[in-house]
């Protein structure tokens, strides 16, 4: 009986301890889950493949940058993210543009979507605009000279590359690219961007 007694408070003993550390246990994992969850960026899982080093060694180095107009701050000097952009636009291949467009970065994003709209033998520009314009996850930092805004990916391309709406900023003395895209459509990648609630304007 005495033996009995024994293994039965033991067994108490064991069974009461359960409710006390499974609380403590939860509460850790959580914890551990939340800390984890707030570090954790997309591009981890971003999928390299078909991409050049050098081009992958360019992006991670421009994704935090924001797009520059290249225009001169106070430092007096163009900021080297604009040489970034320009450099992987004039050096990524179509298909690495095109996969860009789907990495996890607005920046990024941009400046695939800009190489692909001013590379002359990429056809399906309007296609791919409309994309851009649908593409509102990530918004940008747009930098001109002193002054920053955070625009959407679809403002920057249609007032700072095309310059096709009324409310885009002046276009450059002598810019009279269309990109090969027709009047209307133009039209139509307007009425498309003009649905989409502005970040700036």
């Amino acid at each position: 009986v005495v033996q009995h007694m024994r293994k039965t408070e033991r067994h108490i003993r064991k069974r009461n301890r359960f409710p006390i550390i499974f609380p403590i246990v939860t509460i850790i994992g959580i914890g551990i889950v939340v800390v984890l969850s707030s570090f954790y960026e997309k591009s981890w899982i971003y999928d390299w493949n078909g991409i050049r080093q050098q081009i992958k060694d360019s992006v991670k180095v421009a994704e935090y940058g924001g797009i520059s107009s290249g225009v001169v701050g106070i430092a007096a000097k163009r900021p080297k993210q604009f040489d970034r952009r320009v450099w992987i636009m004039k050096n990524a291949t179509e298909s690495e543009l095109l996969k860009l467009t789907e990495y996890p970065n607005g920046t990024i994003k941009s400046i695939a979507y800009e190489g692909l709209i001013r590379k002359p033998e990429f056809k399906n520009k309007t296609d791919l605009i409309l994309k851009a314009i649908s593409d509102t996850e990530y918004p940008i930092e747009f930098q001109s000279g002193c002054v920053g805004t955070n625009m959407n990916i679809s403002e920057y391309l249609v007032d700072f590359v095309l310059y096709i709406d009324d409310k885009s900023p002046p276009s450059p003395i002598g810019f009279e690219n269309t990109f090969g895209l027709s009047e209307s459509e133009r039209n139509k990648i307007l009425a498309e961007y003009r649905k989409i609630p502005s970040l700036w304007k």
